[in-house]
């Protein structure tokens, strides 16, 4: 078992639930288009449903509401969503007023040009503009600005009274890496190069260019097919189990090693043997950043739930599930 692959994300960003352009997809919520104002609750393009699904302290969340940011997350109200499925982005979402509130009766502050240095962040992050990406969606994008905005007001709330809180000393590292040896075995690994092509005709054809001494790198970026086409091939290093069965012929080859042609689902493979690495354990030294990292994510979230909980405890809310059947 490999530690990096266990390593698991804490739940205090996850839980919020609702900061989809993170991914580069879709974002929703309502609020004004003036960011440091109060949030309201969001006009809805679809049915104007008036009936309430929830209240959060007395501010009422309709079904129309729900339904407009159901869509803009990215699902299909017209599919006949599982019930189950509203419920937990209901929940999400009374979550979400319930952070918002108290942010801003903490008073929070995000001024307009922290969005505005946020929104260039995910344009040059994606590539696109932003506008055009939204309006591609069907998103309208002073609503989502507003998300921006609310996004920002929780996530300082939660460095607040959460991250801020939890700290991850070298004893504890020490002590994790000691108590769980078997994380930190590693196996045998190669490091491997292919080329994949689309029919065994073109398979042959490269495998004789390979045999006439071409430099498989530079054959890989000009046949393959496959999306490490660019960088020669190189899969990087990978051990037994990693990757489709097809792949373990590497294992037995010597180091500079081609293989025979492999057929897969994904097409005809040649492979190079570049390196291999003797199994063996990950030293303390190696392992301490992931280690802290997981343990800071593992305190975030015993204390983000802790938080919640007390949270909600503070807070009136009705939740009324029937009004989402349809």
């Amino acid at each position: 078992m490999k530690f990096y692959l266990t390593a698991k994300y804490g739940a205090p960003a996850l839980l919020l639930g609702l900061l989809f352009f993170a991914c580069t997809k879709k974002e929703e919520a309502p609020a004004p288009a003036a960011p440091a104002a109060p949030a309201a609750p969001a006009a809805t393009n679809l049915s104007a449903d008036v009936r309430v699904v929830a209240t959060v302290n007395g501010d009422p969340i309709t079904l129309a509401e729900f339904q407009e940011r159901f869509a803009r997350a990215g699902f299909k109200p017209e599919q006949g969503a599982e019930l189950e499925v509203k419920e937990d982005f209901l929940n999400r979402l009374i979550e979400r007023k319930m952070m918002l509130r108290e942010a801003q009766r903490r008073r929070i502050k995000v001024g307009l040009p922290e969005i505005n240095k946020r929104i260039e962040t995910l344009r040059m992050e994606n590539g696109k503009d932003v506008k055009e990406t939204l309006a591609s969606q069907g998103i309208d994008f002073e609503k989502w600005k507003a998300d921006i905005w609310e996004d920002m007001m929780i996530e300082r709330l939660l460095a607040r009274d959460v991250h801020k809180r939890v700290s991850v000393s070298g004893a504890d590292v020490r002590r994790y890496y000691q108590a769980n040896p078997q994380e930190f075995e590693k196996p045998e690994q190669v490091r491997v190069r292919q080329i994949v092509v689309a029919t065994e005709a073109e398979a042959q054809k490269v495998m004789k260019l390979l045999q006439t001494g071409a430099d498989f790198a530079s054959v890989a970026k000009e046949k393959s097919t496959a999306p490490e086409a660019e960088k020669g091939g190189d899969l990087g290093y990978f051990g037994l189990g990693d990757m489709p069965k097809e792949f373990n012929v590497v294992f037995s080859l010597p180091r500079g090693g081609i293989s025979e042609i492999v057929k897969s689902a994904y097409g005809f493979h040649i492979f190079k043997l570049e390196d291999k690495r003797k199994a063996g354990r990950i030293s303390l030294d190696e392992a301490s950043k992931d280690i802290a990292e997981k343990l800071r994510r593992d305190k975030e979230d015993l204390l983000y739930k802790a938080w919640l909980k007390e949270l909600r405890s503070r807070t009136k809310f009705e939740v009324n599930y029937k009004a989402l059947e349809r």
